[in-house]
This record gives structure tokens, sequence and C-alpha cells, in this order.
């Protein structure tokens, strides 16, 4: 028994590899359902942190990620939808639709059974002249799956969305009003890209984050300190009475900064990240993002050296951080 957990932890490692392939999602063969409808949509603005895929897929029995894309740039491809499904009628109102987010990505519980997932946000803006009226967002959240092999879902998931926004617009717009909105918002603002504040901000906060949007927006929320022993570093977080404790697994911690340097969570040990470029993070550690692998050996490791700050590190994977979804992507060297 002994010699099963360092052989275990080694197999399911050998089934990180790396990213490889591209996924096509195949839009124009997708429904979109409406009924009498009362607006054009004209446009299509995308403004996410991330403009070269949606996300990522897992294929084959070692779930090999692969990059999720569409057959070209998200506008052309969304508007020529949009045009094809709904052609536009010259009576009724022009839209603009604002993509801010959208991540495709595949989740692996602990019983090994997968849920292909989307999240997107939209918003909605009447055509005015050169000006444009906010009409309201949408954001849409779903998981489809739960199966074995979930990755054929993800063309599901994207209509899904797309079904999303037009139900918005079909039904929660009062289009007797709309006319009379302020038209506030220029092309200008309309078109501005998101950019993650933790790459815009002058140094990164103190503390803790608990997920990837704590990081992506430089807002870690939990007070945090760094224990020295014997050259070893582990993190030490604000617990009850504002007394300073080590990790534990339900914690559910992202990374942590002290200010200036930013570390990531992987099994229990804090890798640091490094800026690369104007809009990259990368890191050198091991994969967390497969759930499989975390699910076998995480709360072990992670009950073994709990909050353990590592060193350098360059033997294990290198992975670039996806700011869409927060996955790890591995790199090849």
């Amino acid at each position: 028994m002994k010699k099963l957990f360092p052989t275990l932890f080694l197999l399911l490692l050998g089934f990180a590899g790396s990213l490889s392939g591209q996924k096509v999602l195949e839009l124009n063969k997708s429904r979109l359902d409406v009924g009498k409808r009362r607006f054009n949509i004209v446009e299509v603005i995308d403004t996410r942190y991330d403009t070269t895929r949606l996300g990522i897929a897992r294929v084959g029995m070692s779930n090999r990620k692969e990059v999720i894309v569409l057959s070209g740039a998200l506008p052309a491809v969304f508007q020529q939808y949009f045009t094809a499904k709904l052609p536009q009628e010259a009576d009724l109102p022009n839209v603009a639709l604002r993509v801010s987010r959208l991540g495709l990505w595949e989740e692996i519980n602990t019983v090994g059974g997968e849920g292909a997932r989307v999240a997107a946000d939209f918003e909605f803006f009447l055509q005015q002249g050169d000006g444009f009226a906010y009409l309201g967002d949408r954001k849409f959240r779903f998981t489809e799956g739960l199966g074995a092999n979930v990755t054929k879902y993800h063309d599901d998931n994207l209509r899904a969305a797309l079904q999303a926004a037009v139900d918005f617009l079909q039904d929660s717009v009062d289009w007797k009003t709309a006319t009379a909105l302020p038209a506030h918002t220029t092309r200008e603002e309309l078109t501005r890209r998101n950019l993650p504040r933790i790459l815009t901000d002058t140094a990164p906060m103190t503390g803790v984050y608990k997920n990837f949007t704590d990081f992506r927006n430089n807002n870690p929320r939990i007070p945090a300190q760094i224990e020295v022993k014997d050259g070893t570093s582990v993190l030490l977080i604000e617990g009850k009475k504002g007394k300073f404790r080590r990790v534990k697994p339900d914690d559910r911690i992202w990374g942590f900064s002290d200010g200036k340097k930013m570390y990531i969570n992987q099994f229990g040990t804090f890798y640091q990240l490094n800026k690369v470029g104007e809009n990259s993070f990368q890191f050198y550690g091991v994969d967390y993002d497969k759930k499989m692998t975390n699910a076998a050996v995480g709360s072990a490791a992670f009950g073994l050296i709990g909050g353990l700050i590592a060193g350098e590190m360059t033997k294990s994977g290198h992975y670039v951080v996806d700011w869409e979804t927060g996955s790890f992507l591995q790199k090849e060297e």
C-alpha cells in the first residue's frame, strides 16, 4: 500500500497531456426559435478578455485538452448566424449585441461524470443615430451532459446561450417605450475591450483569492500571512476571532498575493504566477484543472503539505491561465 499512492499519482499525472488540436463549433447548423419577432440584431461586438477562443474541451479517455473555436472571428460568425436565422426587416428597431463573456468548458466530478458548461454575459443596445441606448443584459449559465463524454454538447450549449439572448430581446424588453430611451453610450464606449484589473492595476492587492474571478479583478477577500520556518514558507489565512491558521482543503482557495508576487493553488501547494508580456500569466506546476486527478490525490496531498509555498520549480508542466474560464492551458516546450 505504501507504494500504491506514488504510483497512482504518477499514472494520473501521465494523463494530463498538453493542449493540442482544436474543436470547431458548427453554429450555422443550430436552430434558433423565435415567435413574432420585434427586433433586428444588426451588429455583434466582442469585448471579452480573450477573443482567440471560446474555451477548452476534454477529448478521449485521457481527457486531452483541445481549444474550442468558431470557424472565424466571433462577431462575423454570430452576425452571419443571426442574419440567416432572423432576416432583417426594415420596420423593426436595430439592436447591437455586446458579448462581454462567453466561456465553454468541461468539469469532471469525483465519480468520473462530466458536465459541459457554458457561461455567457450579453448586453443589448438600441441603435439611435450615432448613439446607443442601453436595453439591459442577460447572464446565462448552463450545464449539459453529466455523462462519460460531454464534448458533443458544446454546440448545443452555445446555441442555448444565443437562444437566451434572443429570448431576452423578445420577452424582456418593452419595445413600446424603448425608442424613448436616452442614447448615452457612444460607439467608442460600446466597443471598449475588457481588461483584467490584475493586469491594469499598478500592484496586486494583498490577500487570498477565493476563486478565479477574485484574481482577475485583483480583489482578494481573505487576509493572509506567510509563516517561514527552517527555510520553508507556508500560507496562513485569517480564521475565527482574527487568528491566523494554516490552509485547509475546505477553504477552496484559488491563490493569493503578498502584495508583490502572486501564487496559484495546485494540490495544496502554491506556485508563483509570472506575468508574460502584457496580457498573460504562466506558472510551472501541476495541472489541478484535471478534476479526476484532483479527486484521487488532491485531499491527501493537501492534508500532507497544506499551504506550502513552492520554491523554483521547472520539472513539471508549464501552464498559461485562460482569462475567460480560469482553466490552465499546458504549453508545448
